[in-house]
């Protein structure tokens, strides 16, 4: 394996490690969480869907830590650099305007945004056929 596919693996299983305490941390306690990234308090619908956004990061965390090959499939880097690109835009978004200002914000912007950029790479380059791929063309035309 090449020194940058080890990267990239070893990235995207920090950030699984990452996301399944995250999310196992918002199932036990969503209010804290949010507080703490946020900076406001979480009523009752936010803690609702703040465990449900908990269970989430919690299936991601372990996609990405049982993802198995050399290296893992690219629909688990997909997944985790979309995941990553998309939460430090929406959280780099709403930290600019003032809508968010928890003591962790720019942390977790900054951490989401390198993770996209060191897996993205990864998730571009052309890897092994995916199942579904396999399905398409078995699939009668």
């Amino acid at each position: 394996m090449s020194e940058n596919n080890r990267a990239g693996e070893a990235t995207l299983r920090l950030s699984a490690a990452l996301e399944l305490g995250t999310g196992l941390a918002l199932l036990a306690g969503p209010g804290a969480v949010i507080k703490i990234l946020i900076g406001s308090p979480a009523a009752a619908p936010l803690a609702l869907v703040g465990r449900v956004f908990g269970g989430g990061l919690v299936a991601l965390g372990i996609a990405g830590l049982l993802a198995d090959g050399e290296p893992p499939t690219r629909g688990v880097i997909c997944a985790f650099t979309s995941y990553n690109a998309s939460t430090a835009a929406i959280l780099g978004a709403a930290g600019a305007s003032g809508t968010a200002d928890g003591v962790l914000l720019w942390p977790v912007v900054a951490i989401h945004a390198g993770v996209a950029a060191v897996l993205a790479p990864h998730a571009l380059r052309a890897g092994p056929e995916t199942r579904a791929r396999l399905v398409l063309r078995r699939s009668p035309r």
